[in-house]
């Protein structure tokens, strides 16, 4: 009985071990050739390992992983779209990359289940799948090369779940639409940040209230400050759309406004008018009131000047 037990534990590693790989296996078409890797990319930096004095998590992982995912991604969307200029194909690769699309890629291939983190840490709508998923493709790039990464990407990801035709003319940028829409009315739009807090004491949590001519419109609550603006930006969009009256009231709003700065500059051109008119009852200049004409003055310096010149004439006649 107690070399079975001992049996038992020596057989569980191996077994948890053995069901990693097959874990593997189902969600990247082939085996790990080193494990750690892989187990590394699974731990949340609250579930950091101790190892020789240091505390390995899969953040590294995940910065190596961004940076291949960006390449291979670029190169997919770059032969698929052959002719598109660049800022179409950046526009592209942003949509495929971005965190929820990652989120959801994770879930999607069962990786949020093999994650490992503190029981505390919030996993609602936040990143941590996102990440894990950028750590993985990371580990693959340690352990098969850029190659395999192309062969996960290109077969598990983007040919399975995702439609690369769909993602590049979705219009995702619900902030951009907004204040484009606010440029065509002429109306006045501000993203406030309302509220910042944290959620289970980990997670940062943003609040954005979009206002319109100084009509609240929708919030947005987001784990960044983008994405709280994009959700508000989202739903003021629909509620434009839907709501005549909103639209209504916030042009109402922006005719008040328009009346009441206009009403300073008439009474501006008023005044000035008034000024010009009081301006040309009197005279132009002050050198041309009757008080102040030189004309006698010049005439009178002019006759002193003939009266010297006779005097001088006979003076000198005289004393000749």
């Amino acid at each position: 009985m107690y070399l079975r037990n001992i049996i038992e534990r020596i057989k569980l590693p191996f077994r948890k071990e053995k069901e990693l790989y097959s874990s593997f296996y189902k969600m990247l078409g082939f085996y790990p050739r080193h494990i750690q890797y892989y187990e590394q990319a699974l731990h949340h930096k609250s579930s950091s390992i101790k190892k020789e004095g240091c505390r390995l998590n899969n953040e590294r992982l995940e910065f190596l992983g961004d940076a291949v995912l960006g390449a291979v991604v670029g190169d997919i969307v770059f032969r698929h779209f052959a002719g598109k200029h660049e800022g179409f194909l950046t526009n592209t690769r942003s949509k495929i990359v971005q965190r929820e699309t990652l989120n959801k890629l994770a879930v999607e291939i069962g990786l949020d289940k093999l994650i490992i983190s503190s029981a505390h840490t919030s996993t609602h709508n936040n990143y941590m799948y996102g990440n894990a998923f950028e750590a993985l493709v990371g580990a693959i790039y340690l352990d098969k090369g850029y190659h395999y990464c192309m062969r996960f990407i290109g077969q598990r990801i983007m040919t399975r779940l995702i439609n690369i035709d769909k993602v590049a003319y979705k219009e995702v940028n619900f902030k951009s639409k907004l204040i484009e829409w606010g440029q065509k009315k002429r109306v006045e739009i501000a993203f406030d940040l309302v509220e910042e807090s944290k959620e289970g004491g980990s997670s940062p949590v943003f609040v954005t209230q979009v206002t319109i001519e100084g009509v609240a419109c929708c919030t947005g609550k987001g784990y960044s400050k983008k994405e709280s603006q994009q959700l508000a930006a989202r739903s003021t969009l629909a509620l434009l759309k839907k709501s005549s009256a909103t639209v209504e009231n916030i042009l109402s709003n922006k005719k008040q406004r328009e009346a009441l700065s206009e009403q300073p500059a008439a009474a501006k051109e008023e005044e000035e008018r008034v000024e010009i008119k009081a301006a040309e009852s009197q005279p132009a200049h002050f050198m041309d009131h009757p008080d102040f004409d030189l004309s006698d003055i010049r005439i009178t310096t002019q006759a002193r000047k003939k009266e010297e010149i006779v005097s001088a004439a006979e003076a000198a006649a005289f004393q000749k």
